[in-house]
């Protein structure tokens, strides 16, 4: 964990010659100056539309900015600690980025801490509004974005990440993973209390942010900042992004395993502002390809699937593998209960945690043709519908996991 002691001295002496500023708000993704000159200027024009103006410091990665007029509320300061030092391993950079911003939020006494990881096309001034102001205006300690993005970007949340969470914690997150965020100050004092040099054990990512905010009762809303540029997908290639992602989600699910199986159904979880329509879709998936892929897992990678899902689940997808591309389906049940069984594989540690969340992949990929194949036909509102129902297929198949939970060996249909 990086702390205000580890932080160069020339920005330290910057920050402790500061006094006390009301928001923090760091920008964590490379810009070029033009760009985030225009991030800054965003940033006064959020801050002008607040209640009241707040002193504000804005950290960023790049190049120190010129010296801003006394009485602009917004101060930069470049911070080249954030910029990711380990190129193999960008969960854990975002979330050492993140604890280094908590420790500038702590020492100046921040009321708010926003943090933007997304690039800096996305970030717009209602972008940093709508984070900061639920936390400084309305008492909130965390706030989540909903991100607008066409219907084929953000698969891996709406499959997977966002259902899963609503199932097990109770709570309608859209994007709990973010990485977009504003927390308040008792937030990020907790989020400091459980770093391991602070006396908690293991380091925490982001997939533990929205979680530990729903177990121990902090205040959470979402906020909708607008339309999200996500890269372009490389989808023969998801193997590491699965285990990046979905490795540190299970670690969750084992964390707070005695308070999700007494959580029963959903609530909704209170948005803020309007959604803004999303961008044109992005180019056509090829989608024949996904299912040859899904093929080829099933006939090389039974020994492992073997491992984690039971009988029945084989047996259905041995059918599935047999449909042609216009026939192919994958049922919302059927998948649900796969991401339970690997979630469940993942805690008993039967194979190499890597080796596991890597041969997900070409069952990933036949959800993600099964979804595309479906929502071509439908109108483009009724996607937000499919997803939802969806969502309700995770918490239907709820008693299965916490049966399979509980007792692995006896449990296994």
């Amino acid at each position: 964990m990086i702390e205000l002691a580890d932080i160069p001295q020339q920005a330290r002496e910057r920050i402790e010659g500061l006094g006390k500023v009301e928001l923090v708000l760091a920008i964590l993704s490379s810009s070029a100056p033009e760009a985030l000159e225009t991030v800054v200027a965003g940033a006064r024009e959020s801050i002008a539309k607040l209640y009241s103006p707040v002193r504000t410091l804005l950290i960023h990665t790049g190049e120190s900015l010129g010296a801003a007029p006394a009485e602009d509320p917004v101060r930069t300061l470049a911070f080249p600690m954030l910029a990711s030092p380990r190129p193999g391993d960008p969960v854990q950079n975002i979330s050492d980025a993140y604890d280094a911003v908590f420790s500038v939020g702590e020492s100046l006494g921040a009321r708010a801490v926003v943090v933007i990881v997304s690039d800096t096309e996305s970030i717009t001034p209602q972008w940093i509004y709508a984070l900061a102001r639920p936390v400084l205006e309305l008492d909130f300690d965390l706030v989540t974005p909903c991100y607008s993005h066409a219907r084929s970007a953000g698969l891996l949340n709406s499959s997977i990440v966002s259902p899963l969470t609503r199932a097990l914690y109770g709570k309608r997150i859209q994007h709990p993973l973010g990485p977009d965020f504003g927390f308040s100050a008792r937030m990020v004092e907790r989020r400091l209390a459980m770093q391991p040099n602070r006396g908690h054990t293991h380091p925490r990512s982001l997939a533990s942010v929205a979680v530990d905010a729903v177990c121990e009762g902090f205040e959470i809303c979402q906020a909708n900042v607008g339309v999200r540029h996500y890269p372009a997908t490389d989808w023969m290639n998801q193997s590491s992004v699965l285990a990046q992602i979905l490795g540190p989600l299970f670690q969750e699910c084992e964390h707070h395993a005695s308070h999700w199986q007494r959580i029963r159904g959903s609530q909704p979880v209170p948005v803020i502002g309007q959604p803004i329509p999303a961008d044109a879709e992005a180019e056509p998936i090829d989608i024949r390809r996904m299912i040859e892929s899904f093929q080829l897992g099933h006939r090389n990678l039974q020994e492992i699937w073997g491992v984690v899902l039971p009988p029945g689940t084989l047996l259905e997808l041995s059918k599935l593998a047999r449909l042609t591309p216009e026939q192919f389906h994958m049922p919302d049940r059927l998948w649900a209960r796969i991401i339970y069984d690997f979630a469940l594989g993942h805690r008993l540690r039967l194979i190499s945690p890597d080796h596991l969340l890597r041969a997900m992949t070409p069952l990933y990929l036949a959800w993600v043709a099964s979804f595309m194949l479906e929502s071509v036909i439908i109108e483009p509102g009724a996607v937000a519908q499919r997803l939802e129902d969806l969502a309700l297929a995770f918490e239907a198949a709820k008693p299965y996991v916490v049966s399979r939970w509980r007792w692995p060996d006896r449990f296994n249909p």
